[in-house]
């Protein structure tokens, strides 16, 4: 750098910042005379102390280091004043007492609801790409059901498929996706059937000599009566009924009961379950799975595909539901057959009571798909008279409890409203809030989530509700109390451009969450608790 640059550049500095340039050249001259005064000083015998009668000159290395602790003076003023160029200005305005979010430590943005604006945007753009991500797995996860097929067949493709099924697990765990794809058993993959001499035909016996005798049932008609006791009684009491309901018996003639090794039907539990869906047992362990109950079925002389049939046990209706809602696909085709359920790829899913039932066909095949159908409504017959929700005499809430359908029921239809939902736990990002019932809502633009929830008491729904209004004033809400027709409480919460109207009304806590304009969100929250009734009961999760 020559010293024209040099020049120019101090002369920049100096018109953009005339008194930090002259605090810097006023700190500089300081350190660049100290030298020469000090030995000017030096020169008019300025340092001589008095020692009684006597003048004495001080030690060389005493005004040296005397030189060096005024010359220290300047450094350290300049050493700060270049410092603040770079000091984080809002250093003290930190308290250690308050948490920061993300949106108050940004920097890129006027004001807050600018900034709530463009994390809106950025959740949209994530919400996609996750849709796009899991849409593209169920389209690999239905090639993986056309190579199944091929690999009925080929023995060296069938022992390659179990790896690359246990690497899709991982996949499928990554971005919270249960797909029936990974259920598929492979242990015993399939030789060469060329191999295998064909046996030569006998001479059919004379019928004279033909003597009374018990026959075997039929070819793919399934299993007999006491075939089917004998495995039953195989099977842990726990896991009895559950294997029960499993519809060995009574096929039709082109159809066929799969072995699995000396048995029809496998039965787990809680602990074993990852020995049959090892990768997914965990996501069925969140649901406080108690049991499951597997037999396959095949076209009878064809073992290239199969039906896989798994009845799943949960702890109550509400974590069937869960699950079942966890595994649905956007574009799955409903089904009308047990409490709720639905056909994909050849596959037909439902949940009765606190059952899940998912019969898996390893082909998207018509004559498979009707067959699985026929499976589930078998099925879902036996699972009615055990599916039922307890209805027990008494009043109030505490003494009946309602099903997941008819509170479905009770949230408020219109042209605006999506499919609903159930959520299980952390609702709205509260950890308190579970077990919630919930549906979509848009009316002129504006978008909300409708919810309700019934506890097993008044005084339950009160906790819950005050720990909202205590979380949003953590959160420094703008909370406003309305009176509202029907409800004991009724507020509404504004934060970050966000709306959210909780109404209380005896044992239940509903509303609307979530609404970009609180006009619309509030008469929807006023005329849902005029229409729900005094209480509501509950449904009790199980452990």
């Amino acid at each position: 750098m020559n010293s024209t640059a040099t020049a120019a550049r101090l002369r920049d500095y100096f018109l953009s910042e005339p008194l930090m340039a002259t605090a810097i050249a006023a700190a500089l001259f300081a350190l660049a005379t100290t030298p020469l005064a000090f030995a000017v000083l030096g020169r008019l015998s300025w340092f001589k102390a008095r020692r009684g009668r006597v003048m004495q000159r001080p030690e060389f290395s005493s005004i040296v280091c005397a030189m060096l602790l005024v010359m220290g003076i300047p450094a350290i003023f300049m050493a700060l004043v270049v410092k603040s160029q770079h000091f984080d200005e809002d250093r003290y305005e930190f308290d250690p007492n308050k948490t920061w979010s993300v949106l108050e430590q940004g920097r890129g943005y006027n004001e807050l609801k600018e900034a709530d604006e463009a994390v809106r945007r950025e959740a949209m753009r994530l919400a996609e790409v996750r849709k796009n991500l899991v849409e593209s797995v169920k389209k690999l996860d239905e090639s993986m059901l056309a190579l199944r097929a091929v690999a009925g067949t080929s023995p060296a493709v069938a022992q390659a498929i179990p790896s690359v099924l246990q690497r899709l697990a991982k996949i499928h765990e990554s971005i919270g996706l249960d797909g029936p794809q990974q259920l598929m058993d492979f242990t015993a993959p399939p030789v060469a059937i060329a191999s295998i001499p064909s046996p030569a035909p006998s001479a059919p016996a004379p019928l004279t000599n033909l003597a009374p005798a018990p026959v075997a049932p039929l070819a793919g008609s399934g299993l007999t009566k006491a075939q089917v006791d004998a495995e039953l009684a195989a099977v842990p009491e726990p896991q009895r009924p559950l294997a029960a309901m499993l519809p060995l018996s009574d096929l039709p003639a082109d159809w066929s009961v799969g072995k699995l090794g000396d048995r029809y039907l496998e039965s787990f539990n809680a602990d074993n379950l990852f020995e049959k869906i090892d990768g997914r047992a965990e996501s069925f362990l969140q649901y406080n799975v108690k049991g499951m109950a597997y037999a396959n079925f095949h076209p009878t002389g064809d073992e290239s595909n199969e039906l896989q049939v798994y009845i799943f046990e949960m702890s109550d209706p509400l974590k069937a539901l869960g699950k079942y809602g966890s595994e649905k696909s956007d574009d799955a085709k409903p089904l009308t057959i047990g409490s709720e359920g639905y056909t994909a790829a050849g596959s037909t899913l439902f949940y009765s009571g606190r059952y899940y039932t998912q019969i898996v066909s390893t082909t998207d095949d018509p004559k498979f798909s009707a067959f699985a159908v026929e499976l589930a409504k078998r099925i879902a017959e036996k699972q009615k008279g055990d599916s039922a929700a307890p209805a027990p005499s008494g009043e109030g809430p505490s003494k009946t409890q309602s099903t997941p359908e008819s509170l479905f029921a009770l949230l408020p239809s219109g042209s605006g409203r999506a499919t609903p939902k159930y959520a299980a736990q952390d609702v709205f990002g509260y950890s308190f809030l579970s077990d919630v019932f919930m549906a979509d809502y848009e009316e002129g633009g504006v978008t909300w989530q409708g919810f309700l929830r019934p506890y097993k008491d008044a005084k339950e729904a009160q906790a819950v509700f005050d720990k909202y209004v205590e979380g949003a004033k953590r959160d420094e809400a703008e909370i406003k109390t309305i009176d509202a027709e029907g409800a004991d409480r009724m507020i509404v919460s504004s934060n970050i451009g966000l709306v959210d109207v909780l109404f209380l009304k005896g044992n239940v806590v509903g509303g609307a969450n979530g609404a970009t304009n609180a006009k619309p969100a509030e008469a929807f929250a006023r005329a849902f608790v005029k229409s729900l009734p005094k209480t509501v009961p509950a449904i009790e999760s199980g452990p």
